[in-house]
């Protein structure tokens, strides 16, 4: 039996986060991670871009801690572009040199990680989780913990544990990676062809913008779903060349293309599997057909994309990203609009013929009230008491012309804490209390709440009480104190936070 104050199930971003957390906050702790390597599904499907939650419009910084500590690393070793502070959609990055910059954070927090080994069970006590089993390359163990954080990304832990858990169905990815790519032709082809470009599609205004990010900061980013409206493919589509749909495969022509300057390499995400479940059945099904997909879009874009006619496959993703799934339904939920709710909101029919919410949405399948974003466009922040992170606020980009705005989103620690066990918290963006459950599956939300969900529970552990109920004033003056941004001095003064601005 092995013992520690902290147990984080998952070494994904948020996993990563809440080791961090946890290890500054003071405890000792210990990251399992099932694959050879940190990073979880950003690391495993090469996701080589994030949401740049750290910058609002007008420029101020408002995502930092171990976020931006990751960024920053990455930036100094040219894994990221260093001129990325600006309010952009996107940041692209190394996904392999994510890998690496997280065994070093680690290292350096004194965080003792497990790779191979994957959490089976919780070890319950009444409705108290006071440890996990787990599998390792000897065999099964018992790994008994004070507090454990669930950052699996399926809310697995939380699930076993008989907490109340909702089912969104969603889409998984397969990216692959191109090698011998020509980004400053395939460049010169929009440049020819501004017309052509899509407009305000996945945090990409239009060509302009997308012609300053490749030559003033080195990045090239073609939107995912960007295909879609792109005359390559759709002409081809009609013409029959290219088939948008096989089976349950969909949005083939999305293609979604990210690259650096000088590295002649591509990153693509061009086809979408529709899940309806966990079953190990459809999803074997699906990395199935998902790679059959990737030769089928890979060799069309070799004969019909400008700068790819002597690019060739050199390497695909180990698994299928899954975008959502499983989530916790807790007393505090993050709505569509980014504002907290209290008690329980009505989600997805998890059935196979249910509602399947980030499906509809993305081919504008539904109008259902719950799920459209407000036309609300004021520039007023949206707090939280119990703030453990901040982001800029998201723009309705047909509305306004943007996609983010000056103001900021106060994100709840509330998200995190499931019902009916004690002693546990969830921390992965996709499977916190969140209705769309998309709205913090983001890697830098995840390492936010990752670090948040850590110093919480550094805290209960060192005082030997429920993870819930720690003191949230507590718990903010120490993230202050671990460089995480909770608002202006005037907002801290409000929350009783003065004595943290000297």
């Amino acid at each position: 039996m092995i013992i520690t104050d902290v147990l984080v199930c998952g070494g994904g971003c948020a996993g990563c986060g809440a080791a961090l957390g946890a290890a500054r906050a003071g405890a000792e702790v210990i990251l399992l991670e099932r694959n050879g390597f940190l990073g979880g599904i950003a690391g495993s499907s090469m996701i080589s871009n994030l949401y740049n939650h750290f910058i609002t419009k007008d420029g101020c910084m408002v995502m930092k801690g171990a976020a931006l500590d990751w960024m920053e690393r990455m930036e100094k070793k040219h894994a990221a572009t260093t001129k990325w502070r600006f309010p952009d959609g996107r940041l692209v990055h190394d996904p392999e040199q994510m890998k690496v910059t997280f065994d070093e954070m680690m290292e350096d927090a004194g965080v003792k990680v497990l790779f191979g080994t994957m959490a089976l069970k919780p070890y319950m006590e009444e409705d108290r989780i006071c440890g996990v089993y787990v599998n390792t390359p000897e065999g099964k163990e018992l790994i008994r913990a004070k507090q454990v954080i669930d950052t699996t990304g399926e809310c697995d832990v939380a699930w076993k544990a008989e907490a109340p858990t909702r089912y969104a169905c969603g889409m998984a990815t397969l990216t692959f990676k191109f090698a011998n790519v020509n980004l400053e032709e395939l460049y010169l082809h929009f440049k020819e062809h501004p017309d052509t470009f899509p407009t305000g599609i996945d945090a990409m205004k239009n060509f302009q913008e997308f012609e300053e990010v490749w030559l003033n900061r080195d990045v090239l980013y073609f939107p995912h779903s960007g295909g879609e409206e792109w005359n390559l493919f759709q002409d081809a589509i009609k013409e029959g060349r290219f088939r948008k749909e096989i089976g349950d495969i969909f949005s083939m022509d999305s293609c979604c293309i990210i690259g650096m300057k000088g590295s002649h390499t591509a990153v693509i995400n061009s086809q979408m599997w529709r899940v309806r479940s966990l079953d190990p059945f459809v999803l074997s099904d699906a990395e199935t057909k998902a790679h059959e997909a990737v030769c089928y879009v890979a060799d069309f874009m070799v004969r019909n994309i400008p700068g790819f006619e002597h690019a060739y496959v050199a390497q695909v993703s180990d698994e299928l990203a899954v975008r959502v799934s499983r989530g916790i339904e807790g007393h505090v939920t993050f709505d569509k609009d980014e504002k907290t709710i209290e008690g329980k909101i009505a989600s997805d029919d998890p059935t196979a013929n249910g509602t399947d919410i980030e499906y509809n949405i993305l081919r504008n399948l539904t109008e259902d009230p719950r799920y459209a974003k407000s036309a609300d466009q004021t520039e007023e922040n949206i707090y939280a008491d119990d703030v453990i992170a901040c982001r800029p606020k998201q723009m309705n980009f047909k509305l306004s012309g943007e996609f983010v705005g000056n103001a900021t989103v106060d994100i709840p620690f509330g998200v995190m804490v499931p019902e009916g066990v004690e002693n546990l918290l969830v921390a992965s963006g996709k499977s916190v209390s969140a209705v769309p459950q998309t709205m913090l599956r983001y890697q830098s939300a995840g390492m936010s709440l990752g670090q948040a969900a850590g110093a919480a529970a550094a805290l209960a552990a060192r005082q030997d009480i429920p993870v819930r109920k720690i003191s949230i004033r507590q718990l903010q003056k120490e993230l202050l104190g671990q460089n995480v941004y909770l608002g202006t001095p005037e907002r801290l003064k409000e929350l009783g936070l003065a004595d943290e601005l000297d």
